[in-house]
């Protein structure tokens, strides 16, 4: 009597919630077998004859954030990128538009002395095949030259 009970209780709700999931089912096969979803098995072949892949030397350039520390600067015009340009494969349509590489962020402030980074590479295009991921990049920083202020001279007036 029990399990009758238990069959018979909310009866109407589990009818609804059976021909739910049936329905919802039979609408996922089908989804599931129409050609959208079915997997194409391309080769690479199909790949490459349908985009036209090119190589391109692009320069890197570097991404400074923040300010050197007080009291030190940064000579930029000495700044050096090893190497200077990097090789880079892809999509024709993607190279168009990619001027060059930039590196991983230089926080400025975090530098009193020369350093030497080695660096990664990043680009907002994707898809691309990057030659060398790394770039070593030279940082010269020195001190400032403060002047020393200048004393006056004060005459006194009982020396004669």
């Amino acid at each position: 009597m029990n399990g009758f009970k238990f069959i018979t209780n909310n009866f109407l709700a589990k009818i609804i919630s059976l021909a739910l999931a049936i329905a919802t089912w039979f609408y996922i096969f089908d989804l599931v077998n129409t050609d959208s979803f079915l997997q194409k098995n391309e080769t690479i072949e199909d790949v490459f004859s349908r985009y036209q892949f090119v190589m391109k030397e692009v320069p890197v350039k570097p991404v400074f954030s923040g300010k050197s520390p007080e009291g030190y600067r940064v000579l930029f015009d000495k700044v050096k990128i090893e190497p200077e340009k990097i090789s880079v494969f892809g999509p024709e349509e993607a190279m168009d538009d990619l001027e060059g590489l930039q590196t991983d962020k230089i926080n400025l402030g975090e530098y009193t002395r020369s350093v030497k980074l080695s660096l990664g590479l990043n680009s907002d295009i994707k898809f691309l095949k990057i030659q060398d991921k790394v770039v070593d990049l030279y940082l010269p920083v020195e001190p400032l030259q403060i002047d020393p202020p200048v004393e006056s001279k004060q005459i006194d007036p009982k020396v004669k």
